[in-house]
């Protein structure tokens, strides 16, 4: 496990210069201890396999769990019996070795920790070398990469113990090396045999370790054990080789644990997936992830506390339990459980610890949903369809490519008290609950189906079911564009949420001769006493993404994007007005409302700091913090300043962005530049992590500049209408304009060494802008789309898609759309290197979209490479295959605007097929 970690304290480093080699000595080091330990009873005494208990089981046995721990100057820890030591600094003398102290009585044995942060400025392949005359065991970055079980004392080798138990494949000692290698007992440098000591330590056995180093700082642990009756001085020595294409000044020992952000801070650690508040707001349920490394596999539970103290009041860890949620109006939550494939859902009261079950053992159970007076629940059953696995599969239209399409979902009825379930829908469309009315009389669910012949291909009929009788009135039918639906608190109105579009394009506000984009959501009240709709957001340029119409104070609460931001409006019914509310965050990711009180919780991020669990007082708008995952996890971690930067392109547009800088930025310095864009319907928001973690790129020395071109949500209707039948004929050009404005104004970004990258569209734009312009050194596609026609048929959503960004047009009507904006077609323009990458089994942008660009270029004979992400679909999701991703991306980043070509030619090497 690699973890970069960037030092602002650096130790003198000794350099040694041995033929074609150069070697840098680890002299300063952080160590505690010694701690005395203790042989087990009946240590000297055979066991089955005839063995005794020797010093290097007690050196292997893990008496510290160093798992993700980073060592710092006076950092405390606690031993047996009370002990406790912290971590001091320990300088070696002129050969690069440390003496460790000990008081300890002779008889016994004793163990020290030794820490060293090796900070390097570039990804480097070298060489750890460690010398000691007694046992240790060596981690880097949590990885164990020798062990040494020989002791030397008084001149004369000597197993610990009599016995040098050297099974364990990381082991070397007595000059042999860690990785099997021999180094003929230690090589003597120029100069060391000038007097007794020196020779005394060139016996010394040793452990070296090649070892793969990324940009930044490694921690690297020594537990050296020292066994009882020692006569020789207990010390180590530590140093790297570097050999060509690398330099000595590229590496930096050091002892501070201050680090820049790499990808296993976004993939380890506890996160955050949900956090909930009790109908009453006393409670509060949160939900956890984490993965489990090197496995794939991951952990999710659910705590529920309290808000007053945060006192547990119990836990769901390892519970085995989904769909937990709370009830509408009790301190109690409800979940399922899965066995042999079938559905138990239960209830569990949390005030009187009580747990009931409701059904057991349902087949093909698929989701439920309370009403608000808790009386009965309505729950959704999947209908296998009949065909998908045919050897001779007959297509019935586009959406039945997709393997679950001829399934169909329906809805039945649990009554909580009797046990009586009732079935609510039947036929051939699937149907989908909305909402349920607070007194629970009344149901609102919806059925979608094709309708090939006219955009956007889909058609929405919406009911509302009476749950007394059973009968349905039909809402609104045979419309083109869907919403979804909330009842007010008094269940006189619905509130919607939709395109510009819904409604029959009432919530539209373009100029005219523009088509709306329906990916920008605006909301509607929908009155039910006679139809009137009012399109309460068409003024309001922020994007929605959520909206909840709150009992307790009769306000509508949205989450929107704001340009690049995501944030938390309030909307005043009465007074049809605004308001933006403070939550202490960039980019918010799910907010939840309790039922009974002016209560809510939320997660979200700054710009450069991880998510946080908050609660929210509704009546004064004040935010506290509930839980800080990622506290202990980013504590050493350095970010560089993120600043905004806009300009006016000459579409007249003003395109807003902003940019990252390194941690340690110095503007008199040149920097290579990083564009990330996306061109598409959606801003590249303000998240912390994501596919492409800006942060992380920018703490690996590069500036990364992210700006919003025309057609992003956020900005207001006519701005985001620009996205539809576009396909970067104006916005190529504003990223393009963008580059060179922003290289102009700012000294320290380097015009020589700037890459693109984008993933989706945005792949799709980093293949487009290659054809329209050299200004880029390098570029990275992700799953982009090479073929407008091609996607267009063949992606699972293509057609749909396309129903809003190529509104009206077709590849037999607009060639000026589907072909001259396809970046296959202009192929032959491109003499910019490019790195296309895709999952082998994306369904969205399928890969050959991929491959049909690297056909074109390989045939043209210019730089292109291809990774597919084997299992993959459009996002690269399992643990490894993530990791591997990501490096390949900063190798190719590093090889051409770093001229440092050697991690990707160590990932990549060229064969010869």
């Amino acid at each position: 496990m690699l973890k970069l970690i960037v030092t602002i304290i650096f130790s003198t480093q000794v350099i040694l210069t041995l033929n074609a080699s150069e070697r840098v000595v680890v002299s300063n080091w952080l160590m505690t201890g010694p701690f005395e330990v203790n042989y087990p009873v009946f240590y000297d005494t055979e066991n089955v396999e005839g063995e005794t208990f020797t010093d290097r089981r007690l050196l292997l046995f893990d008496h510290l769990d160093l798992t993700d721990y980073y060592p710092a100057e006076d950092k405390t820890v606690q031993w047996l019996n009370g002990e406790n030591g912290t971590w001091q600094p320990l300088s070696g003398d002129a050969s690069g070795y440390v003496t460790i102290d000990s008081d300890l009585e002779g008889d016994k044995p004793g163990i020290a920790y030794l820490a060293a942060y090796i900070r390097t400025d570039r990804w480097m392949n070298v060489r750890l070398e460690l010398a000691s005359p007694y046992m240790f065991e060596a981690w880097l970055n949590g990885e164990k990469i020798g062990t040494k079980s020989t002791i030397e004392q008084n001149d004369k080798k000597q197993n610990g113990n009599g016995n040098n138990d050297d099974e364990d494949p990381g082991t070397g000692g007595n000059g042999q090396n860690g990785d099997g290698e021999d180094d003929g007992g230690g090589e003597a440098e120029a100069g060391e045999n000038d007097n007794d000591r020196e020779s005394i330590r060139d016996s010394y056995g040793k452990v070296t370790h090649p070892v793969e180093l990324e940009r930044g700082t490694h921690l690297l642990i020594i537990k050296a054990l020292r066994p009882p009756d020692a006569t020789a001085e207990w010390e180590l020595m530590g140093r790297i080789r570097v050999e060509d294409p690398f330099a000595a000044s590229d590496i930096y020992p050091a002892i501070s644990p201050e680090t820049i952000k790499d990808i296993r801070h976004i993939m380890d650690g506890i996160f955050i997936s949900s956090v909930r508040p009790s109908p009453d707001g006393s409670l509060y349920a949160i939900s956890y992830r984490r993965s489990l490394p090197p496995s794939g596999r991951s952990e999710t539970w659910t705590d529920i506390r309290r808000f007053s103290d945060d006192a547990l009041v119990h836990s769901f860890r390892h519970a085995s339990i989904s769909r937990l949620g709370w009830l509408p109006g009790s301190n109690a939550v409800s979940y399922t459980t899965v066995r042999d494939g079938r559905t138990s859902v239960y209830l569990h009261d949390m005030e009187r610890g009580e747990k009931q079950v409701l059904m057991e053992d349902i087949s093909n159970f698929a989701g439920m949903r309370w009403s608000p007076d808790e009386s009965y629940l309505v729950y959704t059953i999947r209908e296998e369809g009949t065909g998908a696995d045919a050897t001779m599969r007959h297509i019935q239209g586009m959406q039945d490519r997709q393997a679950h399409f001829r399934h169909r979902s329906f809805l039945y009825k649990l009554d909580v008290s009797s046990g009586v379930r009732t079935r609510l829908t039947h036929g051939r469309q699937s149907t989908s609950v909305h909402d349920i009315s607070n007194d629970g009389s009344r149901l609102v669910f919806s059925q979608t189906y094709p309708d090939y012949q006219e955009r956007p291909f889909y058609k929405h009929d919406y009911f509302m079911l009476d749950m007394h009788n059973l009968v349905a009135d039909t809402l609104i039918a045979n419309k083109r564009w869907g919403v979804s639906f909330q009842f007010s608190p008094d269940g006189n109105y619905l509130l919607a949420t939709g395109g510009p579009s819904a409604f029959d394009r009432i919530g539209e506000n373009i100029p005219e001769g523009m088509i709306a984009n329906n990916y920008d959501t605006q909301a509607y009240i929908y009155s039910l006493a006679d139809g009137n709709v009012n399109p309460i957001t068409r003024n309001f340029d922020p994007s929605v993404v959520s909206a909840h119409w709150h009992g307790s104070d009769g306000h509508i609460y949205f989450v929107a994007g704001e340009e690049d931001y995501r944030r938390l409006f309030r909307y005043n019914v009465r007074r049809e007005r605004f308001d933006r509310i403070d939550t202490g965050t960039d980019f918010l990711s799910a907010v939840h409302f309790a039922s009974k009180a002016n209560v809510a919780t939320y997660t979200g991020n700054m710009v450069n700091a991880p998510p946080k669990a908050y609660r929210l007082n509704l009546r004064n708008d004040n935010h506290t913090v509930l839980e800080d995952p990622g506290a202990e996890r980013y504590q050493h971690v350095l970010f560089g300043e993120v600043r905004d930067w806009n300009f006016t392109a000459s579409t007249g547009n003003l395109i807003t962005g902003r940019y990252y800088l390194p941690p340690d930025f110095d503007p008199e310095r040149k920097y290579p530049v990083i564009v990330y864009q996306y061109g598409g319907t959606n801003p590249v928001g303000r998240s912390f992590g994501g596919r492409y973690p800006f942060n992380l790129w920018a703490g690996n020395g590069y500036i990364v500049y992210v700006l919003q071109p025309a057609g992003a949500t956020g900005f207001g209707q006519a701005f985001s209408a620009a996205h539809v039948n576009n396909w970067g004929k104006t916005v190529a050009g504003e990223i393009i304009e963008g580059t060179r404005k922003f290289l102009e104004a700012h000294p320290f970004a380097d015009p020589d060494r700037v890459g693109v990258a984008g993933a989706s569209y945005g792949g799709f734009m980093t293949m487009l802008l290659l054809t329209e312009t050299d200004i880029y050194t390098t570029a990275i596609s992700h799953a982009g789309i090479s073929n407008i026609t091609s996607y267009w048929g063949e992606g699972y959503w293509g057609y749909s898609y396309s129903a809003e960004a190529t509104a009206r047009s077709f590849p037999w009507d607009s060639q000026e759309i589907y072909v001259d904006q396809s970046p296959l077609f202009k192929a032959d323009r491109i003499t910019t290197p490019l790195l296309l990458v895709t999952g082998d089994s994306d369904t969205n942008v399928p890969p050959g979209e991929s491959i049909q660009m690297y056909t074109a270029l390989k045939l043209l004979g210019r730089p292109v490479e291809l990774i597919l992400v084997k299992g993959e679909d459009h996002h690269i999701l399992t643990y490894n295959r993530r990791i591997e991703w990501h490096k390949a991306i900063m190798a190719w980043w590093d090889k051409y605007l770093k001229d440092q070509p050697e991690w990707w030619e160590e990932q990549y090497p060229k064969k010869y097929y």
